[in-house]
């Protein structure tokens, strides 16, 4: 089984990766994640960002500086469309290729990411949306990143809308609520893949 796990920054996709993980055996992979390890020095897309953005978004090592980076990024979204077309197919070939192991394995794996393509939903069993109120999403972010209201609006809006992931999804979670309403979604839904 390969579920596809979308939805935005705020909206507790970290929740339901940890529920499957710890209580559904999944393997997790976060695109985030993926996309940070294509960031060392020496690959095509370090190189390709630092032809784009200059030298100033690397540290004194060599490493990038994710702050500068995403603040960079946020602002600009011309910038920040010509940064994902660099990293994106690279992060979506690495995700092709777990997804072929894993089936070849008959592991069950779920991927997340905040920026599903076409191809990423076709190749999922399953897309979970993971629906969050907007007031809820800036008060996480608020709350567990220390981002500023201003801040947590600004990245709420750079991403796609609920309608886009409403339209690629084929189940829905709404974490507005509390944590055990959220599990109780997923238990539920899960029991299916069971029988």
């Amino acid at each position: 089984m390969v579920i596809g796990v979308i939805g935005g920054v705020g909206a507790g996709k970290s929740t339901v990766l940890e529920v499957l993980k710890k209580d559904f055996q999944y393997e997790v992979y976060r695109m985030d994640d993926l996309a940070k390890a294509l960031y060392q020095p020496g690959t095509r897309v370090y190189d390709a960002i630092l032809a784009l953005l200059g030298p100033d978004v690397a540290r004194e090592d060599g490493s990038l500086d994710f702050t500068k980076f995403a603040e960079r990024l946020y602002r600009d979204r011309v910038l920040r469309k010509k940064v994902d077309h660099i990293v994106h197919p690279e992060v979506f070939r690495e995700v092709d290729r777990l997804i072929a192991k894993a089936r070849k394995k008959e592991h069950n794996i779920t991927v997340e990411t905040a920026l599903p393509n076409q191809h990423f939903i076709d190749e999922c069993d399953e897309v979970w949306f993971i629906y969050t109120e907007a007031e809820v999403r800036i008060q996480r972010l608020m709350e567990s990143r220390g981002y500023t209201r201003g801040k947590a609006e600004d990245m709420i809006h750079s991403q796609m809308d609920d309608a886009e992931y409403f339209e690629l999804s084929t189940f829905v979670i709404d974490n507005s609520g509390t944590r055990e309403e959220t599990v109780h979604e997923i238990y539920e839904h899960c029991k299916r893949f069971q029988r």
